[in-house]
């Protein structure tokens, strides 16, 4: 991207695509496969699979539009502030990459459950109690793989939150509030993988932090004139080989 291209339309794209990300995922994750899966009852989980089949399909399709617009999000972001610091921008892109290939690798198991409750070859091949076993080691594994896909999710937020924090574009606040985000994202992952009990407020506290976000992205954009500021300070700076400052945020 040059200093000529409008920031606050490619600022604006991104907030759509986040808030697509949260309202996909939020459907996926949070409305549909709760309602379906049962973990302690894999007797209800099949009978509600058998029911619910197209609505769980509509859950993991949810999920897949989520991942989708994923990468947009991290491609617009190394765009907007790698005027910012170059190296932290490109690391925050590669963070969301590796997240969300993971997700999506791990959505195998987050439809698994369906076709050993439903297929004929898989009621067929195996009695009551061992489609029960298949699908919660499913259910397991799904929950390892989304934690590892957090990790590097958790990463990608902490760096978005500081280059907000530096960047003078953008409320210094929401940057704090992805940060922490980031930080709890991180410790869900690790209660995850230690079978430990998981940290309160999870999704509540990530859920502000991204919809702020998403939202003020959407609504207000960048501040167009501090960041062609600190893109032209940027481009003066690579020309005769220095870092470029930091600019003070946007309170």
């Amino acid at each position: 991207m040059t200093i000529t291209e409008p920031p606050k339309r490619l600022a604006r794209i991104a907030g759509g695509f986040y808030l697509g990300i949260i309202v996909f995922a939020a459907i996926g994750y949070v409305f549909v496969r709760p309602q379906v899966i049962v973990p302690t009852d894999m007797a209800q989980t099949a009978a509600n699979l058998q029911a619910h089949g197209e609505l769980y399909r509509l859950g993991f399709a949810s999920v897949i539009i989520a991942d989708l617009c994923a990468l947009p999000v991290g491609l617009i972001f190394y765009e907007l502030f790698k005027i910012v610091n170059l190296r932290l921008a490109r690391a925050l892109l590669v963070f969301i990459a590796v997240s969300t290939t993971i997700e999506v690798v791990n959505l195998y198991h987050y439809i698994s459950p369906l076709f050993t409750f439903t297929l004929p070859e898989y009621r067929a091949g195996f009695d009551p109690a061992a489609l029960a076993a298949l699908a919660r080691g499913s259910g397991k594994l799904f929950a390892l793989g989304f934690g590892m896909s957090l990790v590097f999710f958790a990463v990608y937020c902490v760096l978005t939150g500081w280059l907000i924090i530096r960047s003078g574009f953008l409320p210094k606040v929401i940057g704090t509030l992805m940060i922490t985000a980031g930080i709890v994202y991180e410790g869900h992952a690790f209660a995850v993988f230690l079978a430990l009990p998981e940290p309160p407020y999870v999704l509540f506290v990530g859920f502000i932090a991204e919809a702020s976000l998403a939202l003020w992205l959407l609504v207000m954009g960048v501040n167009e004139e501090r960041w062609l500021s600190q893109a032209t300070r940027s481009e003066s700076h690579s020309i005769h080989g220095e870092q470029p400052a930091a600019t003070t945020a946007v309170e």
